[in-house]
């Protein structure tokens, strides 16, 4: 007899997270899960400042940056509607506050300086497939945060979908500090299995408690 989708739930978190028994994700997950996740507001690019410049370092698929950037190309300058940024120091504090709904850029491309327009469009988030989900988790909890728990603190079933929302709780290896924080999880389960899921964790509360600090953008 096939367990209620809840009690999976309850034992996948349990088993998985608390138990730290990472091989019980084959009982639970199928082979073809995928974690769909959440779309975004976005220009679709992001960049490697380690270096002293700012070189285009991914560009996520079917966004404004698609087509128009590439990976390698070095940002010069950033003006939206409001200001511009032309210095290393600049675009290092202010390259995450763009929010004009249109941008112009300066690139270094090879030998050669462009001038490109983006203009902000809806991201459709990423899907991870199974083995690199599990692969995901596996270094989460034993590499990141490997004192990681999980309370479950509501969970509601209907036909073959659960929403569980949840409260995590544990100690950043690198950063030595503790954190606390939530998340809403929507599973559709078939056969027993998990299918497909949506994560929405409380990304904010947990990066403010290993010490990065948010920033407003420039009103």
């Amino acid at each position: 007899m096939t367990k209620p989708n809840i009690q999976i739930i309850r034992e996948v978190l349990e088993q998985i997270v608390n138990q730290k028994k990472i091989d019980a994700w084959d009982v639970y997950f199928s082979p073809d899960y995928i974690a769909r996740g959440a779309p975004s507001i976005g220009l679709g690019y992001g960049t490697d400042s380690s270096q002293g410049k700012h070189i285009i370092r991914y560009i996520t698929p079917g966004s404004p940056a698609e087509g128009v950037l590439q990976e390698g190309d070095e940002l010069l300058w950033v003006e939206d509607e409001k200001q511009r940024w032309d210095t290393f120091e600049e675009l290092s504090r202010g390259i995450r506050s763009y929010r004009g709904s249109t941008i112009k850029l300066e690139l270094r491309r090879g030998n050669e300086a462009l001038e490109v327009a983006l203009s902000s469009s809806v991201l459709q988030g990423y899907d991870t497939d199974n083995e690199q989900a599990k692969a995901e988790m596996q270094d989460f909890i034993t590499r990141q945060v490997p004192d990681l728990t999980v309370e479950i603190l509501h969970t509601l079933g209907d036909e073959d979908m659960v929403a569980c929302f949840m409260q995590y709780r544990g100690t950043h290896a690198k950063f030595k500090r503790e954190a606390i924080w939530r998340e809403g999880w929507f599973v559709r389960l078939a056969d027993g299995k998990i299918v497909e899921s949506w994560p929405l964790p409380d990304i904010d509360a947990y990066c403010r408690q290993l010490g990065y600090r948010l920033t407003s953008p420039d009103a």
